[in-house]
């Protein structure tokens, strides 16, 4: 008895976990599938953007510095888009191994199956008569094992019945299986072709990259003194926003040490300044509170403008065109359409207003010991002292139409220190 009874047991516990297991075996997979594809989706949209873009600027004579850099942003995101449908190829490739190996193991368990069912049938076939079944149970040698006799008989015919039951079940699941591997399949074939044709587009680009390239290096002259124009306004951005930087907090350690001081009458005791001053000390309870939320918002603040895309990248790099030339970008400048609205990336105080030859009208707003700059707007929504909420309008974005460019630039401070925008707002 003891042996029907493992095996009917060992039939149903693997038909269940056919059933119950292999599909959560692949749910990782396809988890990853589908982030891979909803970025590659928002990769898309970035391309349509710019696209429209272009399609704007070849309708005018001039080729502009401006279009280099949306041609160039569209490459490093068609890039990206190929690669992460490598990546979709490899999860793909992945899965259909998985696959693989429940149908291996399916088609292992139906052999399995099979011949014990086989081995059932030729018992069967032994003890077919009747009178043969009568004479087993009748010649026990007491009551209780004849009993025990008739439950062994009726346990053979449902481990029979579960064995044809398994067998069944088995079946279905590898046509299942195999209609899964023929879907999948298919989708690493669509895949491949859509490599292919991102590929072939990012060619097209580079092509077109290289046209506009050799007509801007024709304008060599003129655009040298336009980038020399550019990187006086950002000098004087820079200075600008160290020198309220450093003021804002020059009050905050007066105020310190006024506060001080008033304890120290108040209480008779004269307390000594610490010999090592660091200048977030200064800042209040809230102020501390609000720069801690800034930072746990990390690579998921707000973009200044709905609708863009980085154009000119935060850091020291080479000039596109003229060789030689090395561009330090304090922030990181961002396309948009005219007439934008520009919106406080975080909760926070307006601490200045100002205006500078080439970089609009600036807006500097405090976060506890973070600050943030707008710069290249053509108006302003907000006044100095001020408190703004994320996402709030302080703005609209100015429009060169001398470069033909659009475009918002957006610095991070952190006291003294430049921050890359880029690792701080939401991919």
């Amino acid at each position: 008895m003891r042996p029907f009874r493992f095996h009917i047991t060992f039939s149903l516990v693997f038909a269940l976990l056919l059933l119950a297991g292999f599909p959560a075996l692949a749910q990782n997979i396809q988890q990853q599938r589908k982030e891979l594809e909803n970025k590659r989706k928002e990769l898309t949209d970035k391309i349509k953007e710019t696209k429209k873009v272009l399609e704007e600027t070849r309708t005018r004579q001039k080729t502009t510095l401006s279009q280099l850099k949306t041609i160039n942003n569209q490459i490093r995101t068609r890039e990206k888009i190929i690669n992460n449908v490598q990546e979709q190829l490899q999860a793909v490739s992945i899965q259909i191994l998985e696959q693989q190996a429940v149908l291996d193991s399916l088609k292992r368990d139906m052999v399995r199956l099979k011949e014990e069912y086989a081995k059932s049938i030729r018992a069967s076939y032994k003890t077919r008569n009747v009178y043969d079944k009568m004479l087993f149970v009748f010649s026990a040698k007491s009551f209780n094992q004849a009993l025990k006799r008739i439950s062994y008989l009726n346990q053979y015919s449902d481990y029979r019945k579960n064995q044809a039951k398994v067998i069944l079940q088995t079946q279905q699941l590898i046509v299942a299986e195999l209609t899964k591997m023929i879907a999948i399949k298919n989708e690493k074939m669509a895949i491949l072709g859509l490599k292919e044709e991102e590929k072939k587009e990012l060619e097209k680009d580079k092509q077109e990259e290289s046209q506009v390239l050799a007509k801007l290096k024709a304008r060599e002259g003129e655009l040298r003194k336009i980038l020399a124009e550019n990187e006086k306004s950002a000098r004087k951005l820079n200075k600008a926003i160290g020198d309220l930087i450093a003021r804002e907090i020059e009050l905050a350690r007066k105020r310190e040490e006024e506060a001080r001081k008033k304890e120290e009458t108040a209480g008779a005791v004269k307390k000594e300044a610490p010999k090592t001053v660091s200048k977030e000390m200064y800042l209040t309870p809230e102020a501390l509170k609000l720069s801690n939320d800034f930072e746990s918002n990390r690579n998921s603040l707000p973009w200044p403008v709905e609708k863009g895309y980085i154009s000119e990248q935060f850091g020291t790099h080479a000039h596109p065109t003229i060789k030689g030339v090395v561009i330090n970008n304090n922030g990181v400048d961002i396309s948009t359409q005219p007439g934008a609205s520009v919106r406080a990336i975080f909760k926070g105080k307006v601490k200045s207003i100002f205006s500078i030859p080439g970089m609009g009208k600036i807006v500097l707003i405090s976060h506890g010991k973070y600050f943030t700059a707008y710069a290249k707007l053509s108006s302003v929504l907000v006044k100095e002292g001020q408190e703004v909420d994320t996402r709030d309008t302080i703005g609209t974005v100015l429009t060169n139409e001398e470069e033909d460019v659009t475009e918002v630039h957006l610095e991070i401070w952190n006291m003294s220190q430049k921050l890359d925008p880029e690792t701080w707002l939401k991919n």
